[in-house]
C-alpha cells in the first residue's frame, strides 16, 4: 500500500501533488497552475524509487523513497549554499508528510536531507 503512494500518479495526487500524470518514465507534477517534470530513474518493486528534476537533470540531483518496514525515508538533494532553499525544502516536505500521514493513517515518514 505505501509503495502505491510513491509510485503511481493517482496515489501521488493525494499528497504529493494537485494532479500527476505519467508518461512511461516521465512524471509530470501539477501544483496550482503550476507544473514540473520529473524522471523515474530507479525503482525496487515495493522497497524504493528514486526521481530526477528534469531542471536538474545536468547535476546528480535527485529525490528518493526508500521503505523499510513501515517506515517512509524521503532522501532530498538541496544547495547548501542556498540556506534559504533548505529551509523551503523542509517546509515543503513536512507539509507533504503530513498530507500523507493523513491519507495512510498508520505508517512513520522519516526525512533525511542530503546536500550535494
Amino acid at each position: 500500500m505505501l509503495y502505491n503512494y510513491i509510485y503511481t500518479p493517482e496515489k501521488m495526487a493525494k499528497w504529493f501533488a494537485d494532479y500527476v500524470q505519467s508518461i512511461g518514465s516521465r512524471y509530470i507534477c501539477f501544483w496550482n497552475g503550476y507544473e514540473e517534470t520529473c524522471f523515474l530513474i530507479k525503482k525496487k518493486k515495493e522497497k524504493s524509487v528514486r526521481y530526477k528534476w528534469e531542471k536538474f537533470e545536468e547535476k546528480k540531483y535527485y529525490f528518493e523513497f526508500l521503505i523499510q518496514e513501515k517506515l517512509l525515508i524521503i532522501t532530498d538533494f538541496v544547495n547548501k549554499n542556498e540556506i534559504n532553499e533548505i529551509e523551503q525544502s523542509k517546509l515543503w516536505w513536512q507539509n507533504k508528510i503530513k498530507i500523507l500521514k493523513q491519507n495512510l493513517k498508520t505508517h512513520v515518514v522519516k526525512l533525511v536531507y542530503t546536500l550535494p
